[in-house]
């Protein structure tokens, strides 16, 4: 059994909410087959303090319940779908959250965008064997010129510079 410290707050009577969510959780529990001692066995609570809570005369701490939420074999968010159901307009705080976190939801999966379709490209005409050799001819021609341009500049600044002075032992 737990520790009774963790299981409970002061005796405080339950408010009115936390005597709902109570409610739903004794009905549950007993359509599923549960007596008070199986349920608190099952979920390692004190029966004591199951049978107060179920009561009211006190509220239990959040543990307390997820453990019961467990024990009768329901998925936490399952639980609280039944005990709040969606609402048909959310509030003013929801509307500004979702504003703020965007695409961020807490409990969810961020999905990436999906990606963007790449823009449509004409469809190129396949190339002929005549085309292929033009292009390089036309290649070969340019770096011809290139390779010519280049052999008559350094031609020309070699014809254009000074010799080099001599050093002292006469030799440049």
């Amino acid at each position: 059994m737990k520790d009774k410290k963790t299981e409970e707050r002061p005796e405080v009577p339950a408010s009115g909410e936390v005597r709902q969510l109570m409610d739903l959780l004794r009905t549950l529990a007993r359509a599923m087959g549960f007596s008070n001692a199986a349920l608190a066995r099952r979920a390692d609570v004190a029966l004591a303090s199951l049978v107060r809570y179920f009561k009211g005369d006190a509220e239990p701490r959040l543990d307390f319940v997820l453990a019961v939420v467990r024990a009768i074999g329901l998925d936490v968010r399952e639980f609280f779908d039944m005990a709040y159901p969606e609402r048909e307009e959310p509030t003013a705080a929801r509307q500004r959250i979702e504003k703020i976190l965007g695409p961020i939801r807490p409990g969810k999966v961020l999905e990436s965008p999906p990606p963007k379709a790449p823009d449509p490209q004409p469809e190129a005409a396949p190339l002929r064997r005549e085309d292929v050799e033009r292009m390089l001819e036309d290649l070969r021609r340019d770096v011809r010129d290139i390779m010519e341009g280049q052999a008559r500049r350094t031609t020309d600044s070699a014809a254009s510079e000074p010799p080099p002075p001599r050093t002292k032992n006469g030799k440049r």
